[in-house]
C-alpha cells in the first residue's frame, strides 16, 4: 500500500511541476538564438518552457522591408536580455512593427529596450543589448556567447566540454595495452573503464 501510496505521490510532484512550468513566445519576426546560455538547435518554435529564475535570451529581429520600391532582408547583430520569470509566467517578446529599412534603422539605433508581454497582458520592457556588432550566423553565436559570460562572469557560463585527446597520447597507451600479458590488460581496461 505503501508503495501505491509514494508512487502517486511522485506522480503528482511530476505532473505540478510540470503544470506550473512558465513558457517564451516569439513575435513571427524574433527568431531565438540561445536560452540560457545554450544555442537553441532546434527550428524556432514556441512555446519554450520556462522554469521560475533567471534566463538569458539570446534573439535577433528578422523582416523583409521595403527600400525605395524593392523588399531587402533586414535582420539585426544577435540582441542579447536577462529576464526573471515566476514558474507560471507566459512571456511573448513583442516585435517594433516596421515596415521600411529606413524606420528599422532608426528604431535600432535608438533604442535600448525591449517590449515584454506577460500572460496577464502586462507590456514591460526589458534592457537589451547587442551581442555583437556584426551580423552572425547562428553557429557562431555560442562562441560570442561563452566569451561574454566569462567576461561578465554569469551563471550561464557553459561547461566546455575536454578537447579530444592527443593521437600521441592515445598511440601510447595502445603500445602499452598491445605490449602487456593479460593480467596487464586486464589493470589497464579496469583503469580506462573507472576514468
Amino acid at each position: 500500500m505503501w508503495r501505491i501510496k509514494s508512487v502517486a505521490l511522485t506522480m503528482a510532484v511530476s505532473m505540478s511541476s510540470w503544470a506550473s512550468a512558465g513558457a517564451l513566445y516569439l513575435d513571427k519576426n524574433i527568431e531565438l538564438l540561445a536560452l540560457d546560455g545554450k544555442v537553441v538547435k532546434a527550428v524556432n518554435t514556441t512555446p519554450r518552457d520556462l522554469r521560475s529564475g533567471g534566463h538569458q535570451i539570446v534573439f535577433r529581429y528578422s523582416k523583409h522591408l521595403r527600400d525605395g520600391g524593392r523588399e531587402v532582408e533586414y535582420e539585426t547583430p544577435p540582441l542579447l536580455m536577462h529576464i526573471d520569470t515566476l514558474a507560471s509566467d507566459e512571456i511573448e517578446l513583442l516585435a517594433p512593427e516596421l515596415n521600411t529599412l529606413s524606420q528599422a534603422s532608426l528604431y535600432f539605433e535608438n533604442r535600448s529596450v525591449w517590449r515584454v508581454k506577460y500572460g496577464n497582458g502586462a507590456v514591460k520592457t526589458v534592457d537589451f543589448e547587442p551581442l555583437t556588432e556584426e551580423r552572425l550566423p547562428k553557429e557562431g553565436v555560442q562562441d560570442i556567447l561563452d566569451q561574454y559570460n566569462e567576461s561578465k562572469g554569469t551563471e550561464f557560463v557553459r561547461k566546455v566540454e575536454q578537447k579530444e585527446v592527443n593521437n600521441d597520447l592515445l598511440k601510447s597507451i595502445q603500445l602499452l595495452y598491445l605490449q602487456a600479458n593479460e593480467t596487464q590488460r586486464e589493470s589497464i581496461k579496469q583503469w580506462v573503464l573507472k576514468q
